[in-house]
């Protein structure tokens, strides 16, 4: 006859260790999860705006300049009622190309953007929902922004690279 005695589970570190790789495990999915699904959901086109200069002699970008000054701070209200602000958008032009003496035509609907970079990256070449005010002939250098993005506005947008919490809990967790 065996003797009687308790069997005891030992702990080891191993096993710890395991379920630390199976926890950051987990939050790896449910992080790719969240970034593959809700992301691209939230992720809408928005309508973009261009203004193209006469040409690019200083008077005209001077021009183009102005225009943009004047015109900048009414598409802010854009989102919350398009038709009303395009109609604005449409008598300040009018009203902007008798004051230039430029012919000065507004357009919406699908147009073509071209390839753009920034610090960030680049802007791929792309047809998009934009409204387009010409100044002149039109073939002069454009500004142009994603409506309601601040890039719109003279503020300087610093933008923020995601982080993912994931990988800054393990770094701050072996960093110490």
């Amino acid at each position: 006859m065996l003797p009687d005695y308790e069997i005891k589970r030992a702990t080891s570190v191993g096993q710890k260790i395991d379920a630390t790789i199976l926890f950051v495990w987990m939050l790896l999915v449910i992080q790719t999860f969240l970034f593959l699904f809700i992301h691209d959901t939230e992720q809408t086109e928005a309508m973009r705006f261009r203004l193209v200069a006469n040409s690019n002699t200083v008077y005209d970008q001077q021009v183009k300049k102005e225009v943009q000054e004047i015109i900048a701070p009414m598409l802010i209200n854009y989102e919350m009622n398009p038709e009303q602000t395009y109609t604005e958008l449409e008598k300040t032009v009018e009203s902007l190309s008798t004051s230039f003496q430029e012919k000065m035509t507004i357009t919406k609907g699908q147009t073509m953007f071209p390839p753009k970079e920034w610090e960030s990256g680049i802007a791929a070449q792309t047809n998009v929902e934009a409204i387009v005010i010409s100044i002149g002939s039109g073939r002069g250098d454009n500004w142009w922004c994603g409506l309601f993005p601040k890039a719109c506005y003279k503020e300087e947008v610093k933008e923020e690279k995601p982080k993912f919490f994931v990988w800054e809990w393990l770094k701050k967790k072996f960093s110490t």
